[in-house]
């Protein structure tokens, strides 16, 4: 899942064996299930994200009679 970073300062967070580097207003991808990142999101030091559809384009249809 995406998040804002609202930290006021840069650190670094540990997840399995990935090492993340969060930075003030940085939007990253986190694995929403670790400890962690549950921990941060409720001290509101992550933000959830809305998840981005990609746009699907509408294709003309003409009336060929």
């Amino acid at each position: 899942m995406r998040y804002k970073v609202k930290l006021t300062y840069p650190t670094i967070v540990m997840i399995g064996q990935d090492e993340y580097r969060l930075f003030p207003g940085q939007e990253v991808e986190l694995p929403e299930t670790a400890e962690v990142v549950k921990t941060f999101e409720g001290l509101g030091y992550l933000e959830p994200l809305p998840e981005v559809k990609p746009k699907t384009t509408k294709k003309e249809v003409s009336d060929a009679s």
